[in-house]
């Protein structure tokens, strides 16, 4: 070969090809020429299979039924006419893009929100009274199932039974004097003790340091500990009881025909009235407005409020006494029971009768949910219904 002409410049050097020539002629490892040989088997066989990579199999988003799209359909497509600014049409185009996609993410969550949580549903043909509460705790979760207690109370009762409004406190007043605080969530007992009368209702205050007891002939307020902090003799003969916390106020209903209300920052009592209509053992109070609703024995249903002498509104709602009267958290619906044996649901904004049903033994007791379950108590019988809406059954 001819000799290679020398560089004109110092950075002009001439490759070193005996060099090259010896790392071309290196061998590879054995251990790289194995892999190398069973990626090109592998590529030959998937070639040979029609088939360059491992395909999904499930390919492309879940399937969604229409129905469940449905359900979460926010507008129509707009329509786009023809004669219309090309920025315009692509941010519409954009806008029904994204609410389409929306739309379907929507239904895939779906799924994942637990909205008829909160009640026990049976299948077709099961009795849900032969389902026992031993039953419910071992199927639910661990959290659920702690709590679940039993208390056995077969001493002094019947009793009253009332929950702070945080719920982890729950006070007990037994009929034969019977009153109880107790933490349910440590199982902790705060205080117990025996007043030594009947005690008609028990309610807890504006926090779970105090709490008030009705008892044979006065009104008595407690602390936490069980010690006695006041007794207030303008209150007496007390059936029934309500706390209203945004005003700071108890309101009182006692067996001769008094409706009271005491300020419980200062202890004086702020308004009374005479309603006229007989004893008193049947209050509730409406949360969303704390007007306070009263029934009575001749099947009328008074409102009230401490800044109106006479009552807000008279509603007749049963041919009978009334038994039992509740209101929903959204200040909406009432709910009352009667001796008629029938229970009614009433819009209180347009205090009209919606649904009316016939209960063969009567409810002594009506109570609803923060899930708008509605419980009606039958002797020793308890019956939970779906009442969310007016138009449930």
């Amino acid at each position: 070969c001819p000799p290679h002409k020398p560089p004109a410049r110092y950075w002009q050097e001439l490759p070193d090809k005996g060099k090259d020539e010896k790392d071309e002629e290196k061998p590879l490892p054995q251990k790289d020429q194995q892999t190398q040989k069973a990626k090109k088997r592998k590529q030959q066989e998937d070639q040979r299979d029609g088939k360059k990579f491992k395909s999904d199999p499930f390919p492309g988003p879940a399937p969604l039924s229409k129905e469940r799209v449905q359900k979460f359909k926010r507008k129509d497509k707009a329509k786009r006419p023809r004669n219309q600014h090309f920025k315009l049409r692509d941010i519409m185009k954009r806008s029904d893009e994204a609410s389409e996609m929306s739309q379907k993410q929507a239904a895939r969550f779906d799924i994942l929100l637990p909205e008829d949580a909160g009640f026990l549903e049976g299948d077709e043909d099961e009795d849900t009274c032969t389902i026992s509460q031993e039953d419910i705790a071992e199927a639910v979760d661990i959290t659920s199932g702690t709590k679940y207690f039993n208390l056995k109370l077969s001493q002094f009762g019947p009793y009253r039974v009332d929950y702070t409004k945080t719920g982890r406190h729950l006070l007990l007043g037994g009929r034969r004097g019977h009153v109880a605080c107790i933490d349910w969530q440590s199982k902790h007992l705060m205080c117990e003790i025996n007043v030594m009368e009947s005690v008609n209702d028990v309610k807890w205050l504006h926090s779970e340091a105090m709490y008030a007891v009705a008892q044979k002939k006065w009104l008595y307020i407690y602390d936490s500990n069980g010690i006695e902090l006041h007794c207030i003799r303008k209150f007496n003969d007390v059936l029934r009881m309500q706390f209203l916390p945004y005003h700071f106020l108890l309101a009182t209903a006692s067996a001769t025909s008094f409706l009271q209300y005491l300020d419980v920052s200062v202890g004086k009592e702020v308004a009374a009235f005479c309603t006229k209509m007989g004893r008193l053992d049947v209050m509730c109070q409406n949360p969303h407005n704390a007007i306070i609703h009263l029934g009575h024995p001749n099947g009328t249903v008074t409102l009230w409020s401490p800044n109106q002498k006479e009552a807000l509104v008279k509603m007749l709602c049963h041919q009978g006494g009334v038994r039992s009267v509740t209101v929903d958290k959204t200040g909406t619906y009432m709910v009352t029971s009667g001796l008629d044996k029938k229970l009614k649901v009433y819009d209180i904004r347009a205090f009209k009768p919606l649904k009316s049903y016939f209960l063969p033994a009567g409810a002594s007791c009506l109570s609803l949910s923060q899930r708008g379950l509605l419980s009606a108590a039958t002797g020793d019988v308890v019956q939970v219904t779906i009442a969310s809406t007016p138009n449930s059954d």
